[in-house]
């Protein structure tokens, strides 16, 4: 019998936030995922990073998929990669802007949809100190995105209105 989505996440915790074999089975479908998102959500992010984590690779690997029309997305679970991508910003933890940038670069589709604000979950100031210390060569590019887009002026506001609407979006998917 397969592992619900509720039960991957009960897992999860109770096995102090680690990915079992059974967890990593469930993370493997595009329907369970979701349901975790949707699950997440309303949830304090930080205890669900690892998690969150590997679910980003899990998209990143979907993603391709669709891409290169290894698999077919029937469902519109395509829209995983953004869910996934905004819980991490939840997260804030600075360190999640390198992957999120690979992520965003896996094709053109990903790309043009994941905007500056999924990188910023940390903070704009807290995350332009890391990639000024990051040794990533890829890093001063990340910045100079950030600072085009949070230069404009409303950038704030458009920061909090598109959490309300990326939080909605998850928990009406």
């Amino acid at each position: 019998m397969s592992m619900s989505a509720d039960q991957a996440i009960d897992e999860y915790l109770s096995n102090g936030n680690t990915i079992t074999t059974a967890v990593g089975t469930v993370l493997l479908s595009p329907e369970a995922r979701r349901a975790i998102y949707k699950r997440l959500v309303n949830e304090p992010a930080a205890p669900y990073h690892v998690l969150l984590t590997q679910m980003l690779a899990e998209e990143v690997k979907f993603r391709t998929w669709i891409s290169e029309e290894i698999v077919q997305d029937d469902m519109n679970y395509y829209e995983g990669i953004y869910q996934c991508a905004f819980l991490l910003y939840r997260v804030g933890d600075v360190r999640d802007t390198l992957p999120l940038w690979e992520a965003k670069y896996i094709n053109m589709d990903v790309g043009s949809s994941m905007g500056a604000e999924y990188f910023v979950g940390a903070g704009l100031e807290q995350t332009l100190a890391f990639l000024a210390s990051s040794p990533a060569p890829q890093a001063a590019e990340i910045a100079e995105y950030l600072h085009g887009w949070f230069d404009q002026p409303g950038a704030i506001t458009w920061q909090e209105a598109w959490e309300r609407e990326r939080a909605s979006n998850i928990a009406c998917a």
